[in-house]
């Protein structure tokens, strides 16, 4: 084994793609939910100035939220996980993903300086 410095310096964004059999016990988030989510969220991050626009959004399994109602979203680092309506939220997540990246550049290792607070309890309202 040998360790390698991350490229990864300002967070990562996880999003459940986690796709269960027909009539499972626990919901899904969805493949293809999660896949489109992906794709926006990376194309307008990129687009976006300051260190949202150098953050990873990547696609991961089951991050045990399992929401009958939207798609897991995960903010590393930190302790975050959301559930987000993949289109009628997907405006506020990029918002919360800016807030959160801006305070771990900041120099806060959980992203958590307020911005980013605010931003995911008006998610956490819906």
């Amino acid at each position: 084994m040998r360790e390698e410095m991350s490229q990864w310096q300002h967070g990562v964004v996880l999003i459940c793609t986690n796709e269960r059999e027909p009539g499972h016990a626990k919901p899904s988030c969805g493949r293809a939910r999660g896949k489109h989510l992906k794709g926006w969220l990376k194309s307008r991050a990129r687009a976006e100035s300051g260190p949202v626009s150098e953050c990873r959004v990547l696609e991961t399994s089951c991050l045990d939220t399992c929401p009958a109602d939207g798609l897991a979203v995960a903010l590393m680092p930190g302790n975050r996980t959301l559930v987000v309506d993949p289109e009628g939220e997907r405006d506020a997540l990029l918002q919360a993903v800016k807030a959160h990246m801006e305070d771990l550049a900041a120099g806060d290792k959980d992203g958590d300086k307020g911005g980013a607070r605010r931003m995911l309890s008006k998610l956490r309202r819906r």
